[in-house]
């Protein structure tokens, strides 16, 4: 494994899984049967479902992405891994309704704008159930960066401030990496994801009282509108 790749991910997956396990709580509580289900994991990682520790098998999950980077597990963890299969980020190569439930989680801040629409509807076209999970831009702290307000930025003026974020100085990525992530990343307010997924229930994930990301469910048990992860 990459040195320069296990800084960062030493320095971020235990605030990752601290959070993780609550999701993973809430998908046990809203999809009591997802140990059974047939699971399409869109955009998604291995090493999501390692720190959910919900118990799910990995022979239900398939992923899809479109980039093997960032989505297996850290280490060799010599463990049962998931599907995997690459795609082109269009249509998703799999029949209408193919899964019992599709989870999106962290993936559609980083699919450009004009590509949203489309991508919200393979997601509700393959999964029967679903579940979309996405940083709030409510939230004063930019999630992917780790730094505070840098996302109510103008993008040309937040670039020097993602430069020197612990992102990039952990990672150590490329030049053109560190810039297609950073342009290539843009929150979504609740009125955006309202408009993508109108008629659908979206809850709240509060920190500290503050909305830090939006969950998009269907045919889910509805938990209420404010989930208090932390307080």
């Amino acid at each position: 494994m990459n040195k320069r790749k296990s800084t960062w991910h030493a320095f971020i997956f235990p605030i990752l899984g601290y959070f993780r396990r609550r999701r993973g709580n809430f998908l046990l509580a809203q999809f009591p049967d997802i140990r059974e289900l047939s699971i399409c994991d869109l955009g998604g990682s291995e090493h999501f479902w390692d720190k959910l520790n919900i118990g799910v098998s990995r022979s239900k999950i398939t992923i899809y992405n479109v980039s093997a980077d960032e989505t297996q597990p850290v280490g060799d963890t010599g463990a049962e891994r998931c599907q995997f299969v690459l795609y082109d980020g269009s249509r998703v190569p799999v029949k209408d309704g193919a899964f019992d439930l599709c989870i999106c989680n962290s993936v559609i801040e980083h699919v450009p704008p004009e590509q949203r629409e489309g991508f919200v509807r393979e997601i509700k076209r393959i999964g029967h159930r679903i579940f979309v999970q996405t940083p709030a831009f409510e939230f004063p702290f930019e999630p992917h960066f780790l730094l505070p307000f840098l996302h109510w930025l103008p993008k040309w003026l937040g670039y020097p401030f993602a430069y020197v974020s612990p992102w990039r100085v952990l990672a150590h990525p490329s030049r053109a990496t560190f810039r297609e992530y950073y342009f290539g990343t843009r929150l979504l307010s609740k009125n955006e994801l309202s408009r993508l997924f109108p008629g659908f229930e979206i809850l709240s994930e509060r920190f500290c009282f503050l909305v830090k990301s939006y969950y998009v469910v269907r045919d889910a048990i509805s938990l209420g509108t404010n989930l208090e992860t932390d307080r």
